[in-house]
């Protein structure tokens, strides 16, 4: 598939409270979104799963093998549900990872960062945006904190996400049991 006709389709429902499936080059399986916003590098969009809306996700534009409109009854029983009323634009700049990872809602809020190509799974805090990096603050699954800030170059990420159940559990978990969360000043 030609990446303009990737990005005229996901253009095409941006408001549209249409469902979007999306392929990409390193997982068999496809994903479910509303686009909220799309350019030549990224797509903005909030992840539907099982009549619910999971969180904003971006991935980028080069890592899409197919796009294709979900045109079946789901999309209506969203609406039906108030799911697809649910579906805003964050409103953040995803002109470059460099000014994704530099917007203020990200700042504030525990996200996922991902290599799909290598397998590499990272959540955690924005510490330090760079030019061609970000420092990133993460902890592992047993909720204690790394020693030391992961330098992750924007070459290697695939994925990033905010607000899905994941990373809201996590956060609500480690506040209620005393941990210190340390936002970037």
């Amino acid at each position: 598939m030609k990446k303009q006709d990737k990005i005229d389709i996901i253009k095409s429902t941006i408001g549209q409270a249409q469902i979007v499936r999306f392929y990409f080059k390193y997982d068999p399986n496809y994903y479910y979104y509303y686009p909220n916003a799309v350019n030549e590098k990224f797509i903005l969009g909030q992840e539907e799963y099982d009549f619910q809306l999971d969180g904003y996700h971006v991935r980028k534009i080069s890592d899409i093998r197919k796009v294709e409109v979900k045109d079946d009854l789901c999309g209506k029983i969203n609406v039906w549900n108030g799911v697809a009323n649910c579906v805003s634009n964050p409103e953040i700049d995803i002109s470059s990872w460099y000014t994704i990872f530099s917007s203020e809602l990200l700042r504030k809020r525990f996200i996922i960062v991902e290599d799909e190509n290598n397998g590499q799974f990272a959540i955690g805090l924005i510490k330090k945006v760079c030019r061609h990096h970000v420092c990133f603050e993460r902890f592992g699954a047993d909720g204690k904190w790394d020693d030391s800030p992961l330098i992750i170059p924007y070459s290697s990420i695939t994925h990033v996400a905010w607000n899905t159940r994941y990373t809201d559990n996590w956060f609500n978990y480690l506040v209620q049991h005393g941990q210190s969360i340390k936002w970037e000043e």
